[in-house]
């Protein structure tokens, strides 16, 4: 039998759907009797799956992680080398979806670089299937619904990780006013110092209660929602990449591409490839 990927559906997403934080690529089941290894940016976004039967390791770079059934799913960014190693004697069955989109540097960035997420038994399963039930469906909201159900999972991967337990302090109101102009004009390239006049404070005081509200610097700020706007605007293969350049108000196309690498460490054109397999 070797790998069997008789079990898998494949999704081909619409240019919408790319255009969402995230969408389908593939789901469904493989069983594998044999190694299965990867070198790294041979398919796009990721993958989260968990175990249905067998046993095994999952290597991710340098690591490497037990496979069974039971509690835990897997979460792999497949630009790394990985590979699916299963034990002698009976093969390793896993079950999940791989999904891309605009979004996914998100959930890398949020959920850290363990894998490996220890959950209740059960937690995937229903997921898969309504993910399963609206791709075979293809009605007319299946993108949306799609893109609903993952940021269910994504949420559920989130408190996993404890990212809503961080204590919290109340928002200063300058810190409040240059928020809400900054994601009100996401697209503009914000200078600190009008943004402390719209504060209404010194740069230096806007500077030391921004890092203390916000937990980065007011650079750190402007620069990833720039970020992330851009990669919302790339998921779109239509605009050129010098109309997306010109849209985030950079003076040039190499002056954003540059910005863009340096950001995610690939250019806006492999960044459209990644999202386009």
């Amino acid at each position: 039998m070797a790998i069997s990927l008789s079990q898998l559906r494949f999704a081909d997403p619409s240019p919408e759907a790319r255009r969402l934080l995230w969408h389908v690529l593939s789901i469904g089941e493989v069983s594998r009797d044999e190694p299965e290894r990867h070198g790294g940016l041979d398919k796009s976004g990721l993958f989260l799956f968990q175990v249905l039967s067998g046993a095994g390791e999952l290597e991710v770079g340098n690591s490497r992680h037990r496979l069974r059934p039971g509690k835990e799913c897997w979460l792999v960014d497949l630009r790394l080398p990985r590979g699916y190693l299963p034990s002698t004697g009976k093969p390793l069955r896993t079950q999940g979806v791989r999904f891309n989109g605009p979004g996914v540097e998100a959930w890398l960035e949020l959920l850290g670089q363990d894998p490996v997420f220890p959950l209740s038994k059960g937690f995937l399963g229903p997921h898969l299937q309504r993910l399963h039930r609206l791709l075979a469906g293809r009605g007319e909201d299946m993108d949306w619904q799609i893109h609903v159900e993952l940021t269910a999972v994504w949420g559920t991967l989130l408190a996993q990780r404890g990212a809503f337990q961080a204590p919290r302090i109340r928002v200063p109101t300058p810190v409040a006013r240059v928020l809400d102009a900054v994601f009100a004009d996401p697209a503009r390239d914000w200078h600190a110092r009008e943004l402390a006049a719209i504060a209404a404070i010194s740069y230096s005081r806007l500077r030391y209660h921004f890092r203390r509200a916000q937990g980065e610097s007011l650079h750190e700020f402007i620069q990833r929602t720039r970020l992330d706007l851009a990669r919302q605007l790339l998921s779109d293969r239509r605009p050129a990449i010098k109309e997306v350049a010109s849209r985030l108000h950079f003076s040039s196309e190499s002056h954003f591409s540059r910005f863009f690498h340096q950001g995610t460490g690939m250019s806006p054109t492999q960044f459209r490839e990644r999202c386009r397999t």
